[in-house]
């Protein structure tokens, strides 16, 4: 490394000497210095002559006395017609007399009614002629407010009335002052036409002044056009000095900054060579080991995951989540109870929110609590099958009482009698009746182990009316399929049947069926057809997809309204990941 990193910094000297000039850097800054001082004149030549000439920018001038000098030409033109028919229009008014002219052609209209003239020695004093005009104005300006209210009203509204009444009477004063004084009449149209004159004149010397003044302005911008053509080519020539000079002092700035840079630079660090890659120093090679690392690893962590799911997909033939039975029985899964340990705790993972789930405080639930008690973890869950019962009777009108309904499964623990003791205590808090809790699978007078020791009297002794049966709670009463001391018998078709009419007439309002699993010998297919609804309990993770799909066809071939209820589900991820099932 070191002996790689000596030669490059040899090279790197030598290239130095030898493309570099010792005296390059005095002689572009003595030619840099003296091209300033050239532009440095040349641009003081050129702001002397401007402020002479008067002018910024000699294109900018040029063109602006251009512009200039054709408006004004038009502006001439214009001024020069105007006057000459005026002066043609003023000679024709003095030539025809304007005020003889104007009052002729009332004289000889009326003739006839001014034959005899006003006496010679009765003249009209300045009052009267002053009147005779506030008369006649006043005469004008009635006349046209007399046309815009015919405008707006009838001839026989009172304010056009009005207003022509005072017309009338204006007219009557001018007519006597006119015969009275008959040079009045004359004097109105004479003083117009000598107006006129006055006026026109007035006028034909306002436009010579300012054709007088448009001619002087033109000789003023010839003479400032003949300036710039003098003086124009010298500025010319002058800023093209400056923009040539200008661009060499750019070039001899470049050069002799850059020469500047390279006096100071170290010979290692040339501008216009560099190394690529240093010389690294050595070490072990570890790559094909990273990568075999990597690869076991990588197969690891594949393998696990096919294990996982030809598990979850070939190997396993049970149901773990609801959305499996929907798919496969296409039948909603009317509610899904989770698993619930010894303690009467959720199952989950051995940790929890940084904490094992063994030290978590034991929930209050105990064991040996019967179902109807408000501690008993299958309280709210048999509160909501209770709600979705009593909507579906709603819904699809069933209204007889008693209501049947029953609950099985598909074998040994998979909670078929404590949820059926739990909805039938649900059933009973509604207030609407009592409810009967029959336990087919019993026998002997026996009771299961969640009757917390109660007797439960024989369905037949409980369905008679007024019996005196003592109740498990308020509203609650249990039964099984046998009076105590006869031989253990199944309830099969026949003996149903015969209970109906007693059913009926019962006063009881739901009669919950706890019956045997669904097998083949079993009376739980027949015994279904006959109730109002089926709850049927799969327990999840355990119960073969085989055996439920079996069991379903066989009760919907008899006719049974089922509603699948999946117990015991375990939960092996977290809440976001699995959703609510």
């Amino acid at each position: 490394t070191a002996v790689l990193n000596e030669l490059v910094n040899r090279y790197f000297t030598k290239h130095l000497e030898v493309h570099r000039s010792a005296g390059a850097f005095d002689f572009v800054s003595q030619q840099s210095d003296q091209i300033r001082a050239r532009l440095n004149q040349t641009e003081d030549a050129l702001r002397v002559l401007k402020a002479k000439a008067g002018v910024m920018s000699l294109q900018d001038s040029t063109v602006s006395i251009s512009t200039q000098s054709s408006h004004l030409e038009d502006q001439l033109r214009t001024a020069e017609s105007d006057l000459a028919e005026q002066v043609a229009k003023v000679k024709q008014i003095e030539q025809g007399g304007a005020p003889v002219t104007l009052n002729e052609p009332d004289k000889t209209n009326d003739n006839t009614k001014e034959s005899t003239p006003a006496p010679a020695n009765q003249m009209a004093s300045n009052k009267e002629i002053g009147d005779y005009q506030a008369l006649v104005t006043n005469l004008t300006h009635l006349r046209e407010t007399q046309l815009e209210m015919s405008a707006k009203y009838t001839s026989e509204n009172v304010l056009v009335k009005m207003n022509q009444a005072h017309i009338d009477d204006l007219e009557n004063q001018k007519r006597n002052l006119e015969k009275k004084f008959p040079e009045l009449a004359s004097m109105r149209a004479g003083g117009s036409g000598q107006m006129d004159l006055r006026a026109e004149r007035a006028r034909l010397a306002g436009m010579k002044s300012k054709v007088d003044d448009l001619r002087r302005q033109k000789t003023e911008l010839q003479d400032r056009m003949k300036q710039l053509a003098d003086v124009g080519p010298q500025i010319a020539n002058l800023e093209r000095n400056k923009e040539l000079e200008e661009n060499n002092y750019k070039y001899y700035s470049g050069t002799l900054q850059k020469a500047r840079v390279d006096e100071a630079l170290d010979p290692s660090k040339m501008p216009n060579i560099s190394a690529i890659q240093r010389p690294s120093p050595p070490g072990l090679v570890t790559t094909t080991r990273n990568k075999v690392a990597l690869g076991i690893a990588g197969g690891g962590l594949a393998l696990g995951l096919a294990l996982a799911l030809l598990s979850e997909l070939v190997f396993s033939h049970t149901y773990k989540r609801r959305s499996e039975i929907e798919l496969q029985l296409r039948s909603p899964v009317m509610l899904t109870i989770s698993y619930q340990g010894r303690n009467g705790r959720r199952l989950r993972l051995p940790w929890k929110n940084g904490r094992r789930a063994g030290k978590e405080t034991p929930a209050k639930t105990k064991p040996n609590l019967a179902p109807w008690e408000v501690e008993h973890f299958i309280r709210p869950y048999s509160e909501a099958i209770r709600d979705r019962l009593g909507l579906y009777f709603e819904l699809h009108g069933v209204t007889h009482k008693p209501k049947l309904v029953g609950v099985t499964g598909f074998g040994e623990g998979s909670g078929t009698s404590t949820l059926a003791a739990g909805v039938a205590a649900a059933l009973s808090e509604t207030g609407d009746g009592k409810v009967l809790l029959v336990d087919v699978n019993a026998a002997n007078g026996e009771v299961h182990p969640f009757f917390a020791g109660r007797p439960a009297a024989a369905l037949t002794t409980a369905i008679e009316p007024q019996a005196a049966i003592t109740s498990a709670a308020d509203n609650l009463y249990l039964a099984t399929i046998s009076r105590s001391g006869n031989k253990s018998t199944h309830l099969g078709l026949k003996k149903f049947f015969a209970l109906i009419p007693n059913l009926k007439a019962s006063d009881f309002d739901y009669i919950i069926f706890d019956m045997p699993p669904i097998s083949q010998t079993s009376p739980t297919i027949g015994l279904a057809a006959l109730m109002d609804k089926v709850l049927v309990v799969v327990e999840a993770e355990k119960t073969h997809r085989d055996v439920v799909k079996r069991g379903y066809r066989e009760l919907v071939g008899a006719r049974a309204d089922v509603a699948v209820v999946l117990n015991k589900t375990r939960s092996y991820g977290p809440n976001w990941l699995e959703g609510d099932s």
